[in-house]
């Protein structure tokens, strides 16, 4: 074109005033023709920027393959469209099957602008001649303009195609754009893109097809449903070998190599999507958004381990009404989840096996005490050693009881958390703070506690509350590690900076510690004498209504939670988190756990040893009889001890001398003596039991001075005058009035009927109980721990 526009300026100049035509022929036609030429490309620029292609033009939803740690592939998921289609890049598919896709579809990609007009001659004088369609002219650009805007196939049509195909090349290079056909191309029903084809057919990667299925693959989506190779593998087979031909013919492959691709089988069959930790791939999914390929962190023989034993342990609890159970396994380190299996079949309808019980909000039961117990070790209100009273308690009409209805008096911290008593730990919750409790389990990633403090109250000490299986394992791995909290993880591990301090490494290591002495279902009392049984800290839990067990601990390097129960929320009667949950934790953690007995706990650098009273569990004063040493952090705010002091006796009677009895003779008697005074809770329980309470001795009658000598006298109920039951009355009109004389009106009072604890009322203030036939032992005790009783009788 240059040369014939300078040709005519040429010609111009030699002809001064006026353009002359030249006289040769092909002059005179190169003259007519240059304004079609220029015309072509101007309509072009005009057409394109009229109608642009549109944005995204090639881009197409992806499906999802999710892959474990090592790259297996555990399930792949359809596009949002249904289509399975993986994309790839061209350093992902064999180089064989470039070449074989380029040969056999469109040998001059590299060459032409998108529609090759030799082929188009071509195919027109083939069309022609044989009166018929017999070939076609289609390049790759215009193949891909097709399959982005499917339609009739019509001759307007066509020009469409053309007109895109040339705006495809200006707008992406000949490799994008072969790699665009690679991921777009149909396969067969719902197959597009040979990322897809080449797992479903021929079950591997496309860079790892061999010569004869790379093609196959080149030519398939000629004609999908015709050559399709698992439904006519004979026809497959055919057009494959025509393309090993046409490769060896045009040197592309040597002659050798085709000829051995030929005489191998036609071996490919449609093949499902593996369903390998279904639960675990549905929450990769949803969580990790549409990726094409989704490496986690799941390890795929821990998740086998898992299953099986999930699958017996809950076959076995099927006759007890227990249906199914989920486990959950986390890295203690890294919060990398290795396994975890949320039904013990997922396929088993009858049994709700679809349910993601790992992620199912449910009552926890006692497995948040650990927590409780490790908060108030930091706060200093709660030592290893130290004593919380297990007696019973009325908080505004909350009454807490142990789950085996009995009571133990005064117990340990340690004994407290590792038998599960609940009555200890809520009169510790009410010292250690609701609200602190609450925002600790907040933080620690117990999504599911959303709502105000206030609105769980005390029982939220039991578990009265709903969370997740895998959160609720998070935090003991967070227990495990030094009370340093992450947030669990379905992807590996980046070596992400320090987490987030829930508890000191001091408390975390005594509640460890403590916790290691739970009584295991496995060799209870001999464990550590054995090679092949890990060491374990670990907790059970028991939800209101009997409805969910749970177990839930760390070993050397590993985070195990299990629940069983139903999924539709029956309850079932006798349910216990140590008897039916148990078991598997330790089978769960025996096979896939270290052995030894070294739970490789996080150094706490601040622990300390203090001395304690025996007996009331506080801090020694100068006249504890007998001590004790405890762990403590560096924070302790636990009183002195007062319950062991020293005073004065008269030798003679043994009775106590105050006040102006020190000044007259019978101080010469006096002598020295150290008394117990328990608190008057407990003392008020242990009288009702019928039990003695230590306490200083009666107050010598010489004390005429001082005052508050009596304790409380019953006034009602009489022990003289029978109650009698009325028929004609509603029963909740007949109670029988509590009311006693003290010598201290202000002070409060500690009821007893039968042993069971009736309330606590100001000295002078009357309680009501409700009345039943029979005989009854009433008792009440004041804060000096002073105990009055009484005797009556209830008559139908």
């Amino acid at each position: 074109m240059h040369w014939l526009m300078h040709r005519l300026r040429a010609m111009a100049r030699k002809v001064p005033g006026r353009m002359r035509w030249p006289t040769r022929w092909w002059a005179r036609l190169a003259c007519a023709l240059a304004p079609l030429a220029l015309a072509g490309p101007l309509a072009f620029l005009f057409l394109n920027a009229l109608f642009p292609l549109p944005p995204g033009w090639l881009d197409a939803p992806s499906g999802t393959r999710i892959l474990d740690r090592t790259g297996i592939e555990l399930r792949r998921f359809p596009a949002p469209d249904t289509r399975w289609r993986f994309p790839v890049t061209l350093d992902q598919v064999s180089p064989q099957l470039v070449t074989a896709l380029v040969e056999a579809e469109d040998r001059w990609l590299f060459v032409h602008p998108g529609v090759n007009p030799l082929a188009v001659l071509r195919a027109a004088w083939t069309n022609a001649v044989s009166g018929r369609v017999v070939s076609g002219a289609s390049t790759i650009p215009m193949q891909l303009a097709r399959m982005a805007a499917p339609g009739p196939r019509t001759l307007g049509a066509k020009l469409a195609e053309s007109f895109r195909a040339l705006q495809l090349t200006l707008a992406h290079s000949k490799t994008e754009l072969l790699e665009a056909y690679l991921n777009t191309a149909p396969f067969g029903g719902n197959i597009v893109g040979v990322g897809a084809a080449s797992r479903i057919y021929f079950g591997k990667p496309p860079d790892r097809l061999s010569l004869g299925e790379c093609a196959l693959l080149a030519v398939l989506p000629r004609a999908p449903n015709r050559y399709d190779p698992s439904r006519h593998p004979q026809a497959a087979m055919a057009v494959r070998d025509r393309v090993l031909t046409l490769l060896a013919e045009r040197g592309a492959v040597p002659e050798a190599e085709a000829r051995r691709a030929m005489r191998q089988p036609m071996v490919a069959q449609r093949r499902p999507s593996p369903m390998l930790a279904p639960h675990f791939c549905l929450l990769a999914r949803s969580r990790l958004g549409a990726e094409t390929s989704l490496t986690t962190s799941l390890d795929l023989a821990r998740q086998g381990n898992v299953e099986r034993l999930l699958a017996r342990h809950v076959e076995r609890l099927r006759g007890l009404g227990i249906s199914n159970g989920a486990v959950a396994v986390l890295d203690r380190r890294t919060r990398e989840v290795l396994a975890l299996a949320g039904s013990a079949n997922f396929h088993d309808d009858s049994h709700q096996g679809q349910v993601n019980n790992a992620l199912s909000p449910r009552s926890p039961g006692s497995t948040l005490k650990p927590f409780l117990y490790a908060l108030a070790f930091d706060k200093g209100v709660a030592l290893p050693q130290s004593r919380l009273l297990d007696v019973p308690v009325d908080y505004a009409g909350y009454a807490p009881e142990n789950y085996a209805g009995t009571f133990s008096g005064r117990v340990t911290v340690t004994d407290a958390l590792t038998r599960s008593l609940n009555v200890p730990a809520v009169r510790l919750l009410a010292r250690t703070g609701l609200h602190d409790f609450h925002t600790l389990l907040v933080r620690a990633g117990l999504e599911t506690i959303d709502r105000p403090a206030a609105s769980y109250g005390l029982p939220l000490a039991l578990g009265a509350c709903e969370v997740r299986l895998i959160d609720l394992t998070n935090v003991y791995a967070t227990l495990g590690q030094g009370g340093e909290h992450r947030p669990w993880r379905i992807t590996p591990d980046t070596g992400e900076g320090p987490g987030t301090p829930l508890f000191t490494p001091e408390a975390a290591l005594v509640v460890a510690g403590m916790l290691t002495g739970v009584t295991r279902p496995d060799m209870p009392d001999s464990w550590r004498l054995t090679r092949d049984r890990p060491a374990a800290a670990w907790k059970t839990g028991t939800s209101f209504g009997h409805r969910d067990a749970w177990a839930v601990g760390f070993g050397p390097t590993l985070a195990v939670g299990v629940w069983v129960g139903n999924p539709s929320g029956a309850p079932v009667k006798g349910i216990s988190g140590a008897t039916h949950a148990g078991p598997l934790f330790f089978d769960v953690l025996r096979a896939l756990e270290e052995p030894g007995r070294d739970l490789h706990l996080a150094e706490a650098p601040a622990l300390r040893t203090v001395t304690l009273c025996a007996t009331s569990g506080l801090p020694a004063g100068p006249d504890c009889p007998h001590t004790v040493e405890s762990l403590a952090g560096p924070t302790l705010a636990l009183p002195r001890c007062a319950e062991h002091r020293r005073i004065l006796v008269d030798k003679a009677t043994g009775l106590r001398l105050e006040g102006s009895c020190l000044t007259t003779d019978a101080s010469r008697r006096a002598v020295p003596l150290v008394v117990e005074s328990l608190p008057p809770e407990l003392a008020a329980w242990l009288a009702s039991q019928g039990k003695p309470a230590p306490g200083p001795p009666g107050l010598s009658p010489l004390c005429r001075d001082v005052p508050g000598g009596r304790g409380p006298v019953i006034l009602s109920p009489s022990s003289d005058t029978p109650y009698v039951l009325r028929h004609d009355a509603p029963a909740s009109h007949q109670q029988v009035a509590l009311r006693a004389a003290s010598g201290e009106p202000d002070q409060p009072l500690w009821w007893y009927v039968d042993g069971h604890f009736a309330g606590t009322a100001a000295g002078a203030a009357t309680l009501f109980w409700p009345m039943t036939e029979g005989r009854h032992t009433v008792s009440v005790t004041d804060s000096q721990g002073r105990t009055g009783s009484a005797a009556f009788r209830v008559l139908d």
